[in-house]
Order: C-alpha cells, then sequence, then structure tokens
C-alpha cells in the first residue's frame, strides 16, 4: 500500500509518517507543497491520500477536488487530518471525496487504526473480483 501524505509542518508530517509506518510496511511519501503533491498523483498511483486542510498554494478540500479529477483517483480514500474547526468543514470534506476525517493533534491509536482498516479493505477481494 503506497500512501502519501501532504503536510507542510514538518513535525507534523514527521509524525504522521512515523506513525503510518507502525501499521503500513509499504511505501510512503511526504510531499509538503500541494501543487506538487498533485503532480506526483500524476506521475505515480498511491492507495491511500492523508492530507491537511490548510496547505500552502491551495486547500486540503481543493487538492482533493483535484485529485478526484483523475480517474484513477475514483475510489481512492482520502483522509483530512486538520486543526481547523470551521463549521461545514466535514460537510464540504465528504462532498469533495473525503471519505475520513481526523482533527488535529492526531490521537495516535485512531490514526493506526484508520490505516490499518484501510490496508485491510485493500487487501479483501471486492465485489468486482466475484
Amino acid at each position: 500500500m503506497s500512501i502519501l501524505i501532504v503536510e507542510d509542518n514538518p513535525t507534523n508530517a514527521m509524525i504522521l509518517k512515523h506513525l503510518a509506518k507502525k501499521v503500513a510496511d509499504e511505501d510512503i511519501v511526504v510531499e509538503a507543497d500541494a501543487a506538487k503533491a498533485l503532480a506526483q498523483c500524476h506521475n505515480q498511483q498511491f492507495d491511500l491520500l492523508i492530507i491537511d486542510q490548510i496547505l500552502p498554494g491551495m486547500s486540503g478540500l481543493q487538492f482533493a477536488k483535484a485529485i478526484r479529477q483523475l480517474s484513477r483517483y475514483d475510489e481512492v480514500p482520502i483522509v483530512m487530518v486538520t486543526a481547523d474547526h470551521e463549521p461545514g468543514l466535514r460537510q464540504a470534506a465528504r462532498e469533495a471525496g473525503i471519505g475520513d476525517f481526523l482533527t488535529k493533534p492526531v490521537e495516535a491509536l485512531a490514526f493506526r487504526q484508520l490505516i490499518a482498516n484501510h490496508r485491510s479493505r485493500r487487501a479483501a477481494p471486492s465485489d468486482k473480483d466475484a
């Protein structure tokens, strides 16, 4: 499972990567710049996207909307991790195609469980395979 973490705060990025590595031994890429992360998604297929809402250049919502324009990312889970408590953000996130939402500071156990759940969903045969 390859994971892309889009987080501009180096400390938060390091923590998220460390927590993800506890349950996912595959490729974990961290990108601080949302535009560069979007470019990476054009060139590489990730199995899970973890994005911050407050990013330089574009918001996490804008990133999610842009990524959903790529057909190969139709079914790729997106997790938003943010300290933003703006009313309506969760609804806007769902409308942008974001399936999971974690509030900063991220609770380690909840984050690791979320990654593990996505790994097991990916490993389970889908209805399309039956």
